[in-house]
């Protein structure tokens, strides 16, 4: 019998084993790809290949078609003047420029080295996050806190008209975002005056979502009464019954919509594309760009995928206690 319970322990955890492997692979060829050059995108690695160095025979025109290296900002780091030949090699630029070819060589290295990281951050990398991190958690917040205040009036369905409020943030699930994205784009640009903002992206996230109402109004619901009982007996308000005895309680089925929302908020391309200017760009959409301004850095563009991912990653480690506690609420009685 003990046999038989470790073997199937075991079996449980090889096919975990497997499936955290396959879950895995893409993020492992994404770290990979985003420091293989471009020159050698079209081969396969299981490991990053040798950073290349410097070669003083490449022509200027190729490193910043290939690498984007900045020739302008070349110039005025050299002080140089005038119009440079693209044709020229980087040996023939020092002879005739008269910089030291070490130097120049030093000076291109890390760009060279790790041209995907300085691609991303020299065209507004940090820019677009912040912007992502505005847009995501603030429809996250807003979000939720709606959804806590309409699961207030929901649960339990106390009126007639509540199943029916009830079921139209429902229709929100099946109603396709492509068929609605032209109303809504007249609505905020035309009436709202909300082009190029952040808000007019927050304020498509909130509009009364499925999610968040099926969460908290279901969650809601199995509240005691007696709580809000008590409250009326001691002479308490409405509102202090949701300040102070229904807002801490909700920090599971917080957990569980934030956990399920904030990936969406923070990949959402489509929303970031239409509304926002190209200096405003959340970072989807900064990316979507990099594949289309950098179409030969395939560096650069793998490189910007990885580094968007990073902070909401950083996120999830950081709250995984709440999220895993999230994931298994109702999961075990008593």
């Amino acid at each position: 019998m003990e046999r038989k319970k470790r073997l199937k322990n075991l079996s449980i955890a090889a096919i975990l084993a497997f499936y955290c492997a396959i879950s895995l692979v893409p993020f492992y060829f994404l770290v990979i790809r985003s420091f293989t050059p471009t020159l050698k995108s079209g081969e396969f690695y299981f490991w990053i290949p040798e950073r290349p160095e410097v070669q003083m025979n490449a022509r200027l025109g190729n490193l910043a078609s290939v690498n984007n290296i900045d020739i302008t900002k070349l110039k005025k780091d050299f002080g140089l003047k005038g119009y440079i030949d693209p044709r020229l090699t980087l040996q023939q630029l020092a002879e005739r420029q008269g910089i030291d070819a070490g130097e120049l060589e030093e000076y291109l290295r890390p760009f060279i080295q790790y041209n995907g990281i300085f691609v991303v951050l020299s065209n507004g990398f940090l820019k677009s996050l912040w912007g992502t991190i505005v847009v995501a958690g603030s429809s996250v917040a807003i979000g939720g806190f709606l959804g806590i205040m309409t699961g207030t009036a929901l649960a339990g369905f106390r009126r007639p008209w509540h199943l029916f409020v009830y079921n139209s943030y429902l229709l929100n699930m099946i109603v396709p975002p492509m068929m609605v994205i032209l109303p809504q784009y007249f609505i905020v640009t035309q009436f709202l005056g909300l082009q190029d903002s952040y808000f007019a992206i927050v304020l498509l996230h909130i509009k009364g979502g499925a999610l968040s109402t099926m969460v908290f109004t279901t969650y809601i619901a199995a509240i005691p009464k007696s709580l809000r009982e008590s409250v009326a007996m001691d002479g308490g308000k409405h509102y202090h019954y949701f300040w102070y005895i229904l807002l801490p309680l909700m920090g599971t089925p917080f957990a569980i919509f934030a956990s399920i929302m904030m990936p969406l908020f923070w990949n959402d391309l489509l929303l970031g594309l239409l509304f926002l200017s190209p200096e405003k760009y959340t970072l989807p959409a900064f990316v979507a760009t990099l594949g289309g301004a950098y179409g030969r850095n395939f560096e650069a563009v793998f490189s910007g995928v990885l580094m968007s991912l990073i902070p909401i990653l950083v996120v999830y480690f950081i709250f995984q206690k709440l999220f895993i506690r999230s994931a298994m609420a109702g999961a075990v009685k008593g």
